[in-house]
């Protein structure tokens, strides 16, 4: 009886580290959104809005809506010369899913830091979640469709403490 149980937890113990192997999908499709950040931190939106598929779209956490990948960039050519001049970007919490063999849902938390105001003051780094559509045509992975946004306290949260 002991030999059995000790049998049975070594059998436990090695199923541990072999819980689920890697999708290879899911790798595919990070590259994309790191290719995405790695043009975000060289302020290049033409390799930006690359990652897009040629017919996919973008609404940014502003609201501005991007038909094409033609749009986009031209979205993104706005913002990198004017308030996300010198940002970076950064994600984490990336997920991804796949409801079918060439469809990804992923999202993510993304934070962009060194937004300046107009008058040149520094914000503090925006933070916001993006929800976006994957999909595989041709062999490679295309953002089909990106939403981005910030979430608002819920109604009635109490607000900051007035400061004295």
């Amino acid at each position: 009886m002991k030999r059995l149980f000790i049998a049975v937890a070594l059998c436990a113990l090695a199923g541990i580290g072999t819980a689920r192997a890697e999708d290879p999908r899911e790798k595919e499709v990070r590259s994309v959104e790191d290719a995405f950040v790695a043009a975000w931190n060289k302020h290049d939106p033409k390799a930006m809005a690359a990652q897009w598929a040629p017919d996919g779209d973008l609404i940014n956490p502003f609201g501005r809506w991007a038909a094409g990948r033609a749009e986009v960039e031209k979205l993104f050519t706005d913002e990198h010369t004017t308030f996300m001049k010198g940002t970076t970007y950064s994600l984490n919490n990336f997920k991804v899913r796949f409801p079918s063999p060439a469809i990804g849902y992923a999202d993510w938390d993304g934070e962009v830091a060194g937004i300046h105001n107009q008058d040149g003051s520094a914000t503090p780094p925006f933070k916001h979640h993006v929800a976006a559509l994957f999909v595989k045509k041709a062999g490679h992975w295309w953002i089909e469709a990106a939403r981005a946004a910030t979430f608002p306290p819920p109604p009635g949260a109490p607000s900051a403490p007035a400061k004295k």
